[in-house]
Parts: structure tokens; C-alpha cells; sequence
């Protein structure tokens, strides 16, 4: 089996759902349904700059790469799922978004570390650019992208972890039944939410619980 390294970074490709992502080619579909994780991006993996649309701003997180990794070395399936209005709003556009995903494949695959299967949502109902203006289930807290990452990498969401920094990933984790970390200094007091201030600090519990 070829390593990230070999592979370089993920091919782009067009998905249904009004949204598109990218996903590594070599990752094997397990038989029967499991645990997995879905990220957000800004503010868990990346620096939260605002509207994060070209490589020069992205800027990894003291300990994500080291924590994916160590979810990659436990077999569990990492999607990406992030919000991106800006293209939308027409602050950059969809294929920034996809060189921004493969910048990042690229410095986390030099941590040993890698992302099964990157998915955003483009849409806002407040959008100028019109394509991309008008509400989608695939936006958080909809549950689109999670329902997308199921099929894609055949998890059983309900026992998976969303893990991010805003009250929408909180809600995405509510609409399909999975556990949530919600990374911030104030902890949310939710069924099913635990609260820490890093990816890298929630990981060692998110690994005890999905070992279990």
C-alpha cells in the first residue's frame, strides 16, 4: 500500500450535495461500520485568521497534526468538516478552498499525519455571488457533511466525535447522534459535549473512548 508521501496530496473531485471535497485515494473502506472523527478546520487544526481562503494564511495549531496523527495510527477514520461562507460572500473561491485543503494535506503528511476525506460547505443564505447564495443541510449545524462522511468512509455516527470550536459543530453532533469536544475556554454543560482547550488535549479521550 502506497504512504501519504508517495501518494503526494489528495486529488480534488466534485461530490454531490452542492459542496465538494477531496478524499485519499488509498484508504480502504472498512466492512462494517465505525468510530470516526470529523473535524472542523479553523480554530481546531489551522489558526482562526477569518475567512482563511489562501495558503499563505494557514498556520497549524501547536499539537492537531501530532493528534491526527495518532488517530491515524489507531486505524480511525479523520474527515474534515468546515464551514466556508467566504466563497459565498465572494472573498475567494472554491478552488482556493481546495488548494487550502491540499497545502494542508501537505504539512500534515510531514507530521506523519494525514485527513481521510476533506468536505466544505460554500453556501450562505446571505451570499452575493449567486450560486453559492441560499441555505444547504450541508452548512453546520445541518447535518449534511456528517451524512456525507458516513457514507464516504461507512462510519457509525453514533458512535463518532465531532470535535470544534463553535456552537454549530455542537449542533451538527446533536443532528446525527454523535458525541462532540467543544474546544474553547468556557465549557458547554450539554449532554454528550465535553469541553477542552485543544484538539491536542481532547485527544488522549476521545482515543480512551472510541478504543473502548
Amino acid at each position: 500500500m502506497a504512504t501519504p508521501a508517495e501518494l503526494g496530496p489528495p486529488p480534488s473531485r466534485s461530490l454531490p450535495g452542492g459542496w465538494t471535497g477531496h478524499a485519499q485515494p488509498y484508504i480502504a473502506v472498512a466492512a462494517a461500520p465505525r468510530p470516526g472523527i470529523l473535524l472542523d478546520r479553523d480554530g481546531t487544526i489551522i489558526v482562526d485568521h477569518g475567512y482563511v481562503g489562501s495558503v499563505d494564511r494557514v498556520e497549524l495549531i501547536d499539537g492537531a497534526a501530532e493528534a491526527i496523527a495518532e488517530f491515524n495510527r489507531r486505524h480511525i477514520p479523520v474527515a474534515v468538516v468546515t464551514n466556508q461562507s467566504g466563497v459565498a460572500r465572494g472573498m475567494y473561491g472554491a478552488n482556493d478552498v481546495d488548494k487550502v485543503h491540499q497545502h494542508l494535506a501537505r504539512l500534515l503528511t510531514t507530521n506523519q499525519a494525514r485527513i481521510d476525506l476533506f468536505l466544505y460547505c460554500p453556501y450562505h443564505p446571505e451570499g452575493v455571488v449567486k450560486r453559492f447564495a441560499r441555505p444547504s443541510c450541508h452548512r453546520k449545524p445541518g447535518p449534511g457533511m456528517a451524512k456525507t462522511a458516513e457514507a464516504a468512509l461507512n462510519l457509525d455516527l453514533a458512535a463518532s466525535w465531532v470535535v470544534g470550536d463553535r456552537h454549530e459543530d455542537i449542533g451538527m453532533a446533536e443532528a446525527v447522534g454523535a458525541s462532540a469536544i467543544y474546544l474553547g475556554s468556557d465549557p458547554l454543560k450539554l449532554p454528550r459535549v465535553w469541553s477542552f482547550p485543544s484538539l491536542a488535549a481532547a485527544a488522549p479521550f476521545i482515543l480512551e473512548r472510541v478504543a473502548r
